[in-house]
């Protein structure tokens, strides 16, 4: 606000100069057309002093010229008395009355009497002096204003007009100004709490810059708070992870082991002859437990430390299909159609890229309304190949969109919500990416892995 009111001072500034300025050139035009108008009536003075002078030492006769005056628009001529000079040659009517009491006046007093008159635009200048015969000798002349006199005035009325409209100018850009200052202030005080706030284009072209330079620094600033919030939120994932690798790796070793040993031992005692069928099927039933935790185990290693096995060339569209062939059954339980296209090569690890299809494959059945149709889509780039998985199911709700791939997460009663964890976590390893899209009423799974292996650890 300082500099809004140094930049207001400074135009005030400017419109008292130019008023004042304005003032004085306006006077000093007054002052040269009254002083030239001057000079011209005191030059016209001392015509008619001394044209009505040397008449009066004349004595009148028949023998004078028809002019008796040399000067140019002087007028001039002798009388018999005041009232004579009404009838005078030539002149005017409105120039007989100040003539006649100029007469008047010099028959009185016997001297010379010089009057003016004021005609609009133009001052007459009158003289009368007794001469040698008794009479009057007379000289009258008309001081018409200067030619350039309408000129000066239109430039005095140009000069009036452009400072009124410097004043209005200044006044104008000053309150243009203050509310262009007035509204980006407003706006900084928004952006400190809202970066969003919109940035509104100033009225004032000076303030242009500064707004786009606003606009500039907040998407900026925007874009450094929604990457930090990213990275915070990728730092938080990856303690997560680390913390339940470390969770892992003690229940893999301290669950591993006693499974190992229990299934060694219902797999020798069912293999005994005196043990009945019953029991062999609740050991058959208790094996398959303990295979379902080992798997769950060996899942939760996966996740943690993004380890897959070796990788080697791959036809993606082969391996795809090959897995509809496998889920179609189950996806015909369910009333849904399972359909693929495309092909692609790329090196990777067949087993873990088949297991992670099949976890997008089944959460896209699941998600599936019945009669319903998923859609397994391979497409290619020169740098990496993208799996899209697409079903018309209802999604998930947008706020919990980010939670999709945390370990645990699922909105299925049974579900253990390791399934897409597991996906990305192979995914990763390969050096991809699984992506969420919600198109719609369609939901999109894309699975992407590098054409080459280029980072990710080998078991």
């Amino acid at each position: 606000m300082a500099t809004t009111r140094v930049i207001r001072h400074r135009l005030l500034s400017i419109v008292f100069l130019g008023v004042v300025t304005s003032a004085l050139s306006l006077y000093a035009l007054d002052r040269a057309v009254s002083t030239s108008m001057s000079l011209r009536r005191q030059r016209a003075r001392e015509i008619v002093t001394t044209e009505v002078d040397r008449l009066a030492g004349l004595t009148p006769s028949a023998n004078l010229p028809e002019s008796v005056t040399t000067y140019l628009g002087v007028r001039g001529g002798f009388a018999e008395s005041s009232a004579a000079l009404a009838h005078a040659p030539g002149l005017p009517a409105e120039w007989t009355a100040p003539l006649q009491a100029a007469g008047a006046r010099a028959l009185a007093e016997h001297r010379r009497i010089l009057v003016e008159k004021s005609l609009l635009p133009d001052t007459l200048v009158a003289a009368a002096a007794p001469d040698r015969s008794g009479g009057l000798a007379w000289i009258v002349y008309l001081v018409a204003p200067l030619a350039a006199l309408h000129s000066w005035r239109i430039v005095t009325v140009a000069l009036a007009i452009a400072t009124a409209l410097l004043v209005a100018t200044a006044v104008w850009a000053t309150l243009s100004f203050r509310r262009s200052a007035a509204a980006l202030h407003a706006t900084l005080n928004g952006l400190g709490k809202d970066l969003t706030t919109p940035v509104p284009q100033p009225r004032a072209i000076e303030l242009g810059g500064i707004a786009d330079g606003i606009r500039a620094m907040a998407a900026e600033l925007l874009a450094s708070r929604e990457a930090t919030e990213r990275l915070g939120q990728k730092l938080a994932q990856k303690e997560r992870l680390a913390a339940l690798g470390r969770v892992a790796a003690g229940v893999a070793h301290e669950v591993r082991n006693p499974l190992a040993s229990i299934k060694l031992r219902l797999d020798l005692t069912a293999n005994t002859q005196a043990v009945p069928e019953a029991a062999k099927r609740a050991i058959a039933a208790a094996s398959d437990e303990i295979a379902r935790l080992d798997r769950l185990v060996s899942d939760l290693l996966l996740v943690a430390g993004n380890q897959i096995g070796r990788r080697r060339p791959t036809d993606l569209g082969a391996l795809c299909r090959a897995r509809l062939e496998v889920l179609k059954p189950w996806a015909a339980s369910r009333q849904v159609s399972l359909d693929s296209s495309g092909d692609a090569e790329a090196e990777v690890d067949p087993e873990s890229v088949a297991r992670a299809l099949d976890n997008l494959l089944r959460n896209a059945v699941e998600a599936s309304p019945s009669g319903a149709l998923v859609q397994l889509r391979v497409t290619g780039s020169p740098e990496a190949i993208e799996v899209d998985v697409e079903d018309r199911g209802g999604g998930v709700e947008p706020a919990r969109a980010p939670e999709l791939f945390e370990p645990f997460f699922t909105t299925k009663a049974e579900g253990t919500g390791l399934g897409l964890a597991i996906s990305r976590a192979i995914a990763r390893a390969h050096g991809g990416e699984v992506s969420y899209a919600r198109a719609g009423a369609i939901t999109r799974f894309a699975l992407t892995l590098p054409r080459a292996a280029r980072s990710g650890p080998a078991a």
